[in-house]
């Protein structure tokens, strides 16, 4: 039975898989969810591939791929921080930057909108994904 860490990192990263499968297969949706728009140029058509790949492929594999090596009881807790680590990383690190965009671009965000409510589920993804590491000192 995988400890409750574990347990918190599995669902967060199932969780940031599941964005990423969405986007891969509904960009417009993925759009809508970020607030970004393609491109207006009509000479520069499209935008999904950004979509599907930065918030789709990459997401998905990326989440996937560490969910696998966490789900693997055999593998030592040690090992399995290597995956984690940077992805967690990432995610306080997105928080970290709409945290500034909140206190910084007043005039270029017009209003707050979800910004408030992203800062803490970045967080809190990061934490989740990283909770295996607060119980390593037992593991060794």
């Amino acid at each position: 039975m995988p400890h409750f860490t574990e347990i918190f990192s599995i669902i967060a990263l199932g969780f940031c898989a599941l964005l990423g499968l969405g986007s891969l297969f509904a960009p417009k949706w993925a759009a809508g969810v970020v607030r970004l728009v393609a491109d207006p140029d009509p000479e520069k058509p499209g935008g999904f591939s950004e979509f599907r790949a930065t918030y789709g492929g990459l997401l998905l594999l990326l989440h996937l791929s560490a969910l696998l090596m966490v789900a693997q009881p055999e593998l030592k807790l040690q090992y399995k921080i290597f995956a984690l680590f940077p992805i967690a990383m990432g995610w306080i690190g997105a928080g970290l930057g709409r945290t500034m965009s909140l206190i910084l671009d007043k005039k270029e965000n017009r209003s707050n909108g979800l910004i408030p409510v992203w800062i803490p589920m970045e967080l809190a993804l990061g934490v989740a994904i990283l909770a295996p590491v607060f119980n390593l000192t037992s593991a060794v």
